[in-house]
């Protein structure tokens, strides 16, 4: 489980949400519901999952599930979870972390857009657009 940022502080409720999570993660069911999502991604689309960000391939044992909402921990839907390999799963988080806006988005809403990103990272930015250009 991830500390707060420097400077930061979580509530008490904050600290019980993470400790929960931290707890399911650790749990035999999640492993099991990691296998149960496998299969039914298998059994959906007819091939192994691969890395949502970079396309690589994802196993169960290297791969990681992120979940695009916390709503439902413990009784996740396929839709929660995608599948990243933990290189572009940190780098999903460090991007998620990095600005309070995403947070603003929601997670499910900011999670697709960070994985967008990091499909196309060549693609322009809205926080790098040339001010000039605008009309």
């Amino acid at each position: 489980m991830r500390d707060p940022r420097p400077g930061l502080a979580w509530s008490r409720r904050r600290a019980t949400r993470r400790a929960d999570y931290a707890t399911w993660m650790a749990s035999a069911a999640w492993q099991q519901r990691r296998r149960q999502w496998l299969a039914s991604w298998t059994a959906r689309y007819g091939h192994p999952p691969t890395c949502q960000a970079c396309a690589g391939p994802w196993n169960l044992h290297d791969g990681d599930l992120h979940h695009r909402s916390y709503a439902r921990l413990g009784h996740e839907t396929d839709r929660d979870l995608v599948p990243l390999d933990r290189d572009c799963h940190q780098r999903l988080h460090q991007i998620l972390e990095s600005n309070p806006a995403w947070g603003r988005l929601g997670r499910p809403q900011a999670t697709d857009l960070i994985i967008a990103r990091l499909r196309h990272p060549t693609s322009p930015r809205p926080d790098h657009e040339d001010t000039n250009d605008r009309r």
